[in-house]
Formats: C-alpha cells, sequence, structure tokens
C-alpha cells in the first residue's frame, strides 16, 4: 500500500497547486465577465472543443490507450510496447488535427441550424460562434497534453502530472489580464488556448529527459502501421469509449442549450458551479483513481487478486470517508463559498443567488460522480468499456428528460439542470456498481456491500442529521459581520463542525 499512497500524494500534491490556480482563474474571469452576455456565450462556446477534448483527450489515453500499452511493457517487451504508443500516438494526432479542421467548416451550420429553430432568448450566439474559432486550437494541444501526461502517470512520474494543468490556468489570467484592454472580450478565449498550449510545453521537457528515455526505453516512431501488435481491442475499446463521451457530453450540450432559453446568467452561473463543484472531485477523487488504478494493473496482470480485491476495497472506503462530509460542507455552505470565491466586480449579488442554487444542487452528485469515475477506469483494466457506454446511453436519456422537466415546469429553473444531472449520477453509480462486480467477479468479492455496511449507514445518516441542523434557524439568524467577512466565518464554523463529527467517528469506527 506504500506505492498507492505514494501516486496518491504526488498527484494529490501537484493536482492540489494546480487547482488553488483553477480557484483563481475562475476568480478573474467571474470578476472581468460575471454571469452576463460575454460570459453566457463563451461557456456555451467552451463545450464544443470540450467534447472532442473528452473524446479524444484524457478518455481515450487513460481508458483505451495506456492499459493495454502498459500491459505489453510490464511484460518486458519495451521496445515492442513504444511501437505501439507510436503507431496510437500518431493516429491520435491526425484525428484530434482532422476533427478540428472539421470543426471549423461546420460552426456556422451548427449555428445557423440553432438559429432557424428560433432557440433565441437574447442569447448572443454570434459572439459564441466567434468565440468557438478562437477556442478550437484547444482541443489540440490539451488532447496532446492528455496524452503525454497519462504516460507519465502510468510511469508514476506523477507530480508534474498533477501539476500541469496549473499551466491552463495561468495562460487563461494572463490572456484575460494583459490581453483584455488590447482585444476585449475575445481575451477569455484566446488565454484558453493559450493554456492548453503551456500544459502540453511544461511536460515536454520530462517524457523527452535523458533519465525518462534511458528508464523507459522511450523511443517514438513516425508510423502508422504495426503488425507486431495487436490493435484490436484498442479499435473496438475506442469506438466505446467515443461514444460513450458523446453520450456523456450529450447531456452537458442539451443542459447548456436549455440554459440559453431560460433567464440571463443561467448558462454561466451553470458553468461557475459545476467548476466549483468539480474541485474536490479533481483534488481528491481523480488522485486517488489514478493512484490506485496503475497498481491494480500491475496485480492484474500479475494474477495476484488477493492483493487487488483489498485494494479495489481502499479505493471504495477512501472515496466514502472523503466525499460524505464535503457533500455535507456543499449543501450547507454554497452561498458562503460562492460568495467567497467569486463576489467582486462584476459578479453580483445576483450572479451569487443564480450559482450557490445550482452549487448546491450540484453538490448532491459528488459522491456518485466519484464512484462513476473510479469504476470507470477499473473496467478499463479488463477492457470492459462497453458496459459503462451502456450506462451513459440510459443515464443521458434520463438526465435530459429530468433536465427538461425540472428547468422548465418547476421553479427550479437553471438548478433543475444541476439537479437532474446529481440524480442521473446515482443511477450511474448503481449500473456501473452491478457491471463492476460482475466483470471483476475473479479479482473482487462480489458479495460485497460497501454502502450498505453498518458504518457507512451510520455515517449517511449523520451526515442527513448535520444537513438538517446546520440549515435550521439556529444558523441562517447568524449574522456576526458584513459582507465576505460574515461568509468566512460562517463556512469556518460549518465546516469545523462537520469536520469534528466526522473525524471523531472515523477516529472510532475502523
Amino acid at each position: 500500500m506504500t506505492g498507492i499512497s505514494k501516486n496518491i500524494i504526488k498527484i494529490f500534491t501537484g493536482t492540489f497547486f494546480s487547482r488553488i490556480f483553477g480557484f483563481i482563474r475562475e476568480i478573474v474571469v467571474s470578476a472581468y465577465f460575471g454571469t452576463g452576455r460575454v460570459a453566457d456565450a463563451f461557456t456555451f462556446a467552451l463545450m464544443f472543443p470540450n467534447l472532442f477534448r473528452q473524446i479524444l483527450g484524457e478518455d481515450m489515453v487513460e481508458r483505451a490507450f495506456m492499459p493495454p500499452f502498459k500491459t505489453i511493457y510490464d511484460e518486458c517487451n519495451k521496445e515492442k510496447a513504444w511501437k505501439f504508443v507510436s503507431v496510437s500516438f500518431n493516429w491520435f494526432f491526425f484525428s484530434l488535427l482532422g476533427i478540428m479542421t472539421l470543426l471549423y467548416l461546420i460552426t456556422p451550420l451548427a449555428f445557423m441550424l440553432i438559429q432557424h429553430f428560433g432557440i433565441d432568448s437574447g442569447f448572443d450566439y454570434a459572439l459564441a460562434m466567434k468565440l468557438i474559432y478562437i477556442l478550437l486550437p484547444f482541443m489540440l494541444f490539451i488532447g496532446i497534453a492528455a496524452f503525454v501526461g497519462s504516460m507519465l502517470n502510468f510511469f508514476e512520474r506523477n507530480w508534474i502530472f498533477g501539476f500541469a494543468p496549473m499551466m491552463l490556468s495561468i495562460g487563461v489570467i494572463a490572456g484575460i489580464i494583459f490581453l483584455k484592454p488590447v482585444i476585449g472580450d475575445y481575451s477569455i478565449a484566446v488565454g484558453y488556448v493559450l493554456g492548453a498550449l503551456l500544459q502540453l510545453l511544461v511536460q515536454l521537457p520530462f517524457i523527452y529527459s535523458k533519465k525518462f528515455k534511458s528508464e523507459t526505453g522511450l523511443k517514438h516512431d513516425l508510423v502508422l502501421k504495426d503488425h507486431e501488435n495487436d490493435f484490436s481491442v484498442i479499435k473496438r475499446e475506442s469506438k466505446v469509449i467515443s461514444l460513450n463521451a458523446v453520450f456523456n457530453k450529450s447531456t452537458e450540450f442539451f443542459g447548456r442549450m436549455l440554459a440559453t432559453t431560460l433567464a440571463a446568467g443561467a448558462t454561466s452561473s451553470l458553468f461557475y458551479a459545476n467548476r466549483i463543484f468539480q474541485l474536490p472531485f479533481a483534488i481528491i477523487s481523480l488522485p486517488i483513481a489514478r493512484g490506485i488504478n496503475p497498481v491494480l494493473n500491475k496485480m492484474k496482470a500479475t494474477g495476484d487478486f488477493s492483493n487487488f480485491n483489498r485494494t479495489f476495497k481502499k479505493g471504495i472506503d477512501l472515496y466514502l470517508m472523503f466525499f460524505i462530509p464535503i457533500t455535507v460542507i456543499c449543501l450547507t455552505s454554497s452561498d458562503e463559498i460562492i460568495d467567497l470565491i467569486l463576489r467582486r466586480k462584476a459578479f453580483d449579488a445576483n450572479s451569487v443567488a443564480l450559482t450557490s442554487d445550482a452549487l448546491r444542487m450540484y453538490s448532491l452528485g459528488l459522491l456518485p460522480m466519484s464512484f462513476v469515475g473510479y469504476y470507470v477506469r477499473v473496467m478499463s483494466l479488463v477492457n470492459k468499456n462497453i458496459h459503462a457506454l451502456k450506462v451513459s446511453i440510459t443515464c443521458a436519456i434520463a438526465n435530459i428528460i429530468l433536465a427538461y422537466i425540472l428547468a422548465k415546469h418547476t421553479p427550479l429553473s437553471h438548478s433543475g439542470i444541476a439537479l437532474a444531472s446529481s440524480l442521473s449520477f446515482y443511477l450511474n453509480m448503481m449500473m456501473m456498481d452491478y457491471f463492476t462486480k460482475k466483470e471483476l467477479k475473479d479479482m473482487i468479492d462480489p458479495t460485497m456491500r460497501y454502502f450498505f455496511a453498518l458504518k457507512n449507514l451510520v455515517a449517511i445518516l449523520i451526515a442527513v442529521g448535520l444537513v438538517l441542523f446546520l440549515n435550521s434557524h439556529v444558523f441562517t439568524g447568524m449574522n456576526f459581520f458584513d459582507g465576505k467577512l460574515q461568509a468566512f466565518v460562517m463556512l469556518s464554523i460549518k465546516s469545523g463542525i462537520v469536520g469534528i463529527v466526522f473525524y471523531v467517528y472515523y477516529k472510532f469506527v475502523k
């Protein structure tokens, strides 16, 4: 378990600093653009390169390319493994380049169709289209950065893998501060492209260093064919992962599109809330999964199923221990969190209210989203990404239906879109839990009931009690100070109570 702990700590350390800069990035973006016309247009535009970033980015590399590559490598056939990676990367690169070019050609047509069907409530589609044109290279740079980063992660160069996304934030911050006086509203899009390029460049010295080359035998060939390796698995899994990403992103696309028909600020407030909601997932959930996954892959390759089962369960326990109290804090302190992080300049009280409502609903899905990310990565070790696709289709349909009903036919409005996302994560988690135990029955104990263990049921009951208590009039009537100081004091009190209660509980419940 020492190796796992080191992996998690290294990824956590780098990710933590990256997310601190991510905080600063969102503070700068919100301060300059708030939840106004430009912010709405940009958050809508960012979906398009982000969709293909996910299809041909992190998910594809982590779940399709890296597991078979590392299996070949662990079998002590370095030359064959690097030939496999060379062919995979070359096809990956040309696919990204081709799709980016295609998007430049079809984006105007897509926006013509949107305007033809009259989906308009004052939303600036013309600005959104211009921002997409600027943003598309972001997809290319961030995709290659994901490929390089995943290789560094699989070879346990975890700190730089976690640290590199910090450069994205630096690029965005610099782009807005220095370029806004020159190019105005387009500065935010240019900043994202610059940041993606920096995220790629900062990793290259590590993967092309003499030490890395000598230890791993790194060799990149400019070839598109390889008759030694079997690419049937990677072809099959790539198709599955691509479709999976499409269905996962379709819900976000529909939600953002639906938000453009609601009140002004709905689209950007969902974006800001989702960014903050993703923070604990990125800082805690991803380091756990990415720290454990290479170790699980090695145990699978060597047939060490006893330790595989123990290590898998350790990941489950860590998720429950961290994310139950974090969910309580988010549910009870969303107003304070948004006030402290984002309220300044263009981000006014109305923006705080809109974003806080969305964050509260997103927070309900924090625990299941983390489990889904864990299950998906574990399933990729046995080349069973097809189950994630089946689940994604089902959950995407459920999400879209729920989002429309909750946003259009209840007072929840845009926060109903966030609630629909959370509810679909619970469905996703339950289905992936079933498939994981089914496919890994020879490696893990399929009879384990992680969520129904007595200690976890008690922890959930404690969480419900704390939510009711911290949202009661005992706390809502406390007004010690004004402005951000009041928000800081209340967040500190609530977080302190939650932290102490769960520390004592987990200290005495092993």
